[in-house]
């Protein structure tokens, strides 16, 4: 239950990080993407020797490399419209829309992964995905533009890229598969964009190598946690995140905090401890 709770908390510190870095200052896209990839795989790269485990006798399976190539392919579509939307959306409303990747996600593990299935915490995962839309849901939400139909789209791709992660990982270690996983995807944005790293204002580089340090954080953890707990008991405890975000801005910030928003809070800590007791029970 850590490491998932330590993706959610990393996830939430990352979407603040990556938009200070592509609004406030106004890192171009594909510099920042293509950096950002390179630095996810250094940072999981040094950890192979160790942490890094193949099963050489099932990879090059022709169902195996074109789930490969499947999970490649999809990750760079999602991330192009990830990104596009924390670079012109507010926050808040970006937010809003990448709240809805648990409960698609749940709704896909149930179909997918039929042995991880248990109805008890599959309607504990519903009922905590609901209730954060209920508490962060807006009537101006309504209101919706291209990036974020856009971004709509890219948490459809997140959540079937999920389902086939956790197939992977049948044959893959965490570390082995997100070091593949970022090695090709770093190569396609490097190629695609063809950055200009001597234009990069230094202090830049800082921000940057922090997404990276942190993405990397975020995405092994959620991996690792896929493996020990599945993916509908991670995506529970990742709903977390954002309310993780929502008592921090009211502790730290000293912002106004609705009281919907402490109901949801409650509700969700009591859906991730009653699933995590069943999942351990």
């Amino acid at each position: 239950m850590i490491v998932a709770l330590v993706s959610a908390v990393a996830s939430a510190i990352n979407l603040v990080v990556d938009k200070v870095a592509l609004s406030k200052q106004r890192i171009s896209l594909g510099v920042f993407i293509s950096l950002v990839f390179v630095f996810l795989f250094l940072f999981t790269v040094v950890l192979v020797p160790f942490l890094g485990y193949v099963n050489w006798d099932v990879v090059f399976l022709p169902n195996m490399l074109f789930l490969l190539l499947l999970m490649i392919v999809i990750a760079i579509a999602w991330n192009v419209l990830f990104y596009q939307s924390v670079q012109r959306e507010a926050v808040h409303e970006h937010e809003l829309i990448v709240m809805t990747a648990p409960l698609v996600t749940i709704l896909l593990a149930a179909v997918f992964f039929p042995e991880e299935f248990d109805l008890r915490i599959f309607f504990l995962g519903i009922l905590a995905s609901v209730t954060l839309l209920v508490a962060r849901f807006e009537r101006h939400h309504l209101t919706m533009n291209k990036t974020s139909y856009n971004l709509f789209l890219a948490v459809i791709l997140m959540s079937v890229e999920s389902i086939i992660i956790r197939e992977l990982l049948y044959s893959y270690s965490p570390v082995a598969l997100y070091a593949v996983r970022t090695f090709f995807i770093a190569w396609f944005f490097l190629l695609y964009y063809r950055p200009r790293y001597h234009q990069v204002p230094g202090g830049h580089w800082g921000i940057i190598v922090l997404s990276g340090l942190i993405g990397a954080i975020t995405m092994l953890t959620r991996f690792y946690a896929f493996e020990a707990l599945g993916i509908i008991h991670t995506t529970i405890i990742a709903v977390l995140a954002p309310i993780i975000v929502f008592l921090a801005s009211w502790e730290i910030l000293h912002e106004r905090i609705k009281a919907r928003i402490i109901f949801a809070s409650v509700v969700i800590l009591v859906c991730v401890t009653a699933a995590t007791l069943i999942a351990v029970g």
